[in-house]
């Protein structure tokens, strides 16, 4: 099947890889395995691709590579592209050459292939979470089960293990489902909040791109949904999506949905029918509020994959969680060190702060990408924390925006210019007893290549000290 497609969709015809990093380095190795006399243009705005593309892969006669300043002047003359999930189309071409042109993309293709096996999960905060219980969970099961997507694995790079009997656990991220027209089977779409506002025009455009996973479910797909909030709820009303709506935590009445009595996680299916996990919602190990969401939607998922109850809570009680995500450090010196790095918006910094008692000392800031700080500053008002130490422009933002709302936290918000110096002021500030959270509510790429390389340098700092 796989062979077929390729033959049918790319033979003899003029293809372009927009991008090349991992993503588009995988399409390249896919399309030579299947359709190895492909014409490929590699188009890429980074120069050196160029000198790469040939240490690494050496002469190909079928291939011309673009890169640098000239990149997209050849896209007008393919038959198709295959965009990397980091270009965005709305951003680089004039909406005249949009519309000549046909844009792909490997999530597209992999769902035209293998939709009814794939359980796509989605939101702003805590896709990785839940993809990687939901692979947790089908591995105990003794499931055949892959884990691609956002989550660092490209799916051409699965296409040899996937057989008829293989779930496809898929975290998407909102590039990746930009443009799609084709939706899992099983969509999860846990939240929507501010973010990437510097890759779309527009935030609706956001929301519209995570709306793609469930847009163009079938009336026998199941669409887990964060149904509780706003912004979720009015695009709900906007588009009308076909697949069954389970709402997630919530127990509406005379709708399917699955959500936590007590210790026992409820789900009501389709037919309004009650099945209770027990002990489920008691047992887990990962902490706060915003996990149960993560929790109850990967149950669920695997509930409706036919996966047996005993392992469904197998797999939440003995799963710990991912690093750089509430990921407690150290205790040095009677200060307790936590790890949030992931938090890149306000939103997940508030949960960090509802979950660990305590905070005596809040890290903040990085790379600003304009999106409104409003709702963390109001919350800091009414719940002071005692040191808050700010980074980079974003945290200047902050760190003004919360003076002007609480005039009398001035002497409480220190400013640094350097995300080490910072660190060395929130362990001389730290007392018995107390917690140090580094949870900056703002993107790292002005220090740093990703939060996990900002994570791992506060580890490595927090680790290293003497005691």
């Amino acid at each position: 099947m796989i062979e077929q497609y390729f033959e049918q969709f790319f033979a003899h015809k003029r293809v372009c890889l927009l991008g090349f990093g991992r993503e588009g380095k995988s399409s390249y190795r896919t399309l030579k395995k299947f359709v190895p006399h492909c014409e490929i243009i590699i188009a890429d705005s980074n120069a050196d691709v160029s000198r790469q593309f040939k240490e690494e892969f050496g002469h190909d006669a079928n291939v011309s590579l673009f890169c640098g300043d000239t990149y997209i002047q050849e896209l007008d003359s393919c038959d198709i592209i295959i965009k990397s999930p980091g270009v965005s189309p709305g951003k680089l071409l004039k909406t005249g050459e949009k519309k000549k042109m046909v844009f792909s993309s490997q999530t597209a293709i992999f769902l035209e292939l293998f939709r009814e096996q794939v359980i796509g999960v989605t939101g702003t905060k805590g896709k990785s979470t839940t993809v990687s219980l939901l692979q947790h969970i089908f591995s105990i099961a003794g499931r055949d089960v892959v884990l691609v997507g956002n989550i660092g694995i490209p799916p051409f790079e699965m296409l040899h293990r996937i057989t008829a009997e293989t779930v496809i656990v898929y975290e998407m991220s909102s590039h990746q489902l930009e443009g799609c027209n084709v939706s899992p089977s099983t969509a999860i779409l846990l939240n929507i909040f501010q973010e990437h506002l510097d890759h779309y025009e527009s935030y609706k455009d956001y929301q519209l791109a995570k709306l793609n996973i469930a847009r163009w479910q079938q009336p026998a797909d199941a669409f887990i949904c964060n149904v509780s909030l706003e912004v979720i709820s009015q695009l709900l009303a906007e588009f009308n999506c076909q697949g069954t709506l389970y709402s997630l935590n919530q127990n509406k009445e005379g709708k399917p949905g699955v959500w936590c009595d007590k210790n026992d996680l409820i789900i009501k299916d389709s037919g309004n029918n009650i099945h209770t996990i027990e002990d489920l919602c008691s047992k887990r190990k990962l902490p706060g509020q915003h996990n149960l969401f993560n929790i109850a939607a990967a149950a669920l998922a695997a509930y409706l994959f036919g996966v047996e109850d005993r392992f469904i809570l197998q797999g939440v009680s003995a799963f710990e969680g991912l690093p750089h995500r509430l990921e407690p450090v150290r205790n040095f010196k009677g200060v307790t060190f936590y790890n949030d790095s992931i938090s890149t918006i306000p939103e997940s910094t508030i949960e960090a702060l509802k979950t660990l008692p305590g905070v005596e000392t809040l890290l903040l800031g990085g790379f600003d990408r304009g999106i409104d700080y409003g709702v963390l500053m109001k919350y800091l008002h009414k719940n002071p924390v005692k040191n808050l130490l700010f980074i980079g422009k974003a945290g200047k933002r902050m760190c003004l925006e919360l003076q002007s709302i609480s005039g009398d936290r001035k002497g409480n918000c220190l400013l640094f210019d350097t995300f080490e110096e910072a660190i060395q002021k929130a362990i001389e500030l730290g007392t018995r007893g107390g917690v140090c959270l580094l949870s900056p509510a703002a993107a790292s790429y002005d220090m740093f290549r990703n939060f996990e390389e900002r994570g791992e340098k506060f580890r490595q700092i927090i680790l290293g000290l003497k005691e």
